[in-house]
């Protein structure tokens, strides 16, 4: 890792979070280093960023994160400004088209508009509506069939993709996380080569890709552990994302003045 690291970027679940959905105190203390040093740290995520705020309050983290990238790149927002910009929004008709091609299947539809979730026969209200995307929520044992399913149906106005072991979705083609990372670069105007990305998961991995250095959970899946610059020695139970703070990014900054930890950063 030669370049100063001025953004970090992680996902949630099986990264920054450990298995029971809890932010670590060994984060947490790394978090506010990054804030320290004067480096930038965000969530990106699935979920909408509404959500996302919310989380962050309840965990008393609102003071270290600057960002959220949500619906998987859709969505970007800034913390301290509560400034929110969404990208590449997915016509009704298209949701529609799509769960028609799942009618026979065992799944349940989501529709994501902003925050509000519009499940299976409500569904019909996204008419004529923009949308973020579409979940099918289903039941892992049932993933294959879907992936199956999927394969057998494409077009130039949707992408596909598992972002969980009982979640697959649907976004315009345009976004992923790679995506949501280089609209909230220009936001800051920092280049991407400065920018550190924490992932696990296959919906992480043009994130990983897109920036300067990319690190991989140990228990990230193999696709994603194979595009990352690094796979780290630890899961994320093991503090994975503490440990990479700690021992590579803040010890390879050492031209960043260290603020004061009473020293609020923007």
């Amino acid at each position: 890792m030669s370049e100063t690291v001025t953004l970090v970027a992680s996902d949630l679940d099986g990264t920054l979070l450990n298995s029971q959905k809890k932010v670590t105190p060994e984060t947490r203390e790394a978090l506010k280093q990054l804030k320290n040093h004067g480096i930038l740290f965000g969530i990106a995520s699935g979920r909408p960023v509404e959500s996302g705020i919310i989380l962050v309050k309840d965990w008393g983290l609102e003071d270290d994160i600057s960002f959220l990238i949500g619906m998987n790149g859709g969505v970007i927002y800034d913390m301290r400004t509560k400034e929110k910009e969404q990208y590449h929004l997915m016509d009704g008709e298209t949701i529609l088209e799509i769960m028609e091609h799942y009618k026979d299947m065992d799944v349940i539809f989501q529709v994501m508009v902003g925050n509000d979730r519009y499940v299976n026969k409500s569904t019909e209200e996204t008419k004529g509506r923009k949308v973020n995307k579409l979940i099918l929520f289903i039941d892992p044992s049932y993933m294959d069939q879907v992936k199956a399913r999927a394969a057998t149906f494409s077009s130039d106005r949707f992408t596909s993709y598992a972002t969980a072991d009982n979640l697959y979705e649907y976004t315009d083609p345009m976004i992923n996380k790679g995506f949501g990372i280089q609209k909230i670069c220009e936001h800051y105007g920092i280049d991407p080569v400065h920018v550190v990305a924490f992932g696990d998961a296959p919906n992480d991995k043009e994130m990983l890709e897109d920036v300067g250095y990319g690190v991989a959970m140990k228990n990230a899946t193999e696709d994603v552990k194979a595009v990352a610059d690094v796979v780290s020695s630890y899961t994320n139970d093991e503090d994975a994302l503490a440990h990479f703070v700690t021992d590579e990014i803040l010890k390879n900054n050492p031209d960043r003045l260290e603020k004061d930890a009473n020293v609020k950063v923007g």
